[in-house]
């Protein structure tokens, strides 16, 4: 099920899937990309960072283990969020735009109330 948003200066319409999203599942951590294009910037900037920290770190370890070691933490980590964000991702990205003065474009539709209710917005 998605819902439209529409931005009421430039009258832009943008649909935002109420549910899981396979989008940001896979490529989110993908240098946080998708996030990034959805102006979700604290998080793109998350996942950039935890790839720059998954290149330099394996090469200040003193050991191959310690390498391995940290390769894998990091790993799980962006593994992890990524689940995260998919869970979470559409509901923040509905949320940042109602932020931005965004609105629903069909209030009073059965698709918006569900999405109201499940993403939690009393507005």
């Amino acid at each position: 099920m998605k819902v439209k948003m529409k931005n009421p200066a430039t009258g832009e319409l943008k649909e935002v899937k109420v549910g899981w999203s396979w989008t940001l599942f896979f490529f989110s951590s993908f240098l946080g990309i998708p996030l990034f294009l959805r102006k979700l910037y604290i998080f793109g900037g998350i996942f950039l960072l935890l790839w720059i920290i998954n290149l330099i770190a394996p090469g200040l370890m003193h050991t191959q283990d310690e390498a391995l070691g940290i390769t894998i933490i990091i790993n799980l980590l962006i593994f992890g969020l990524a689940i995260w964000m998919g869970i979470k991702g559409n509901e923040m990205t509905a949320k940042n735009y109602l932020e931005n003065g965004w609105s629903f474009d069909e209030e009073e539709s059965d698709s918006v109330k569900f999405a109201k209710g499940k993403w939690g917005i009393s507005i």
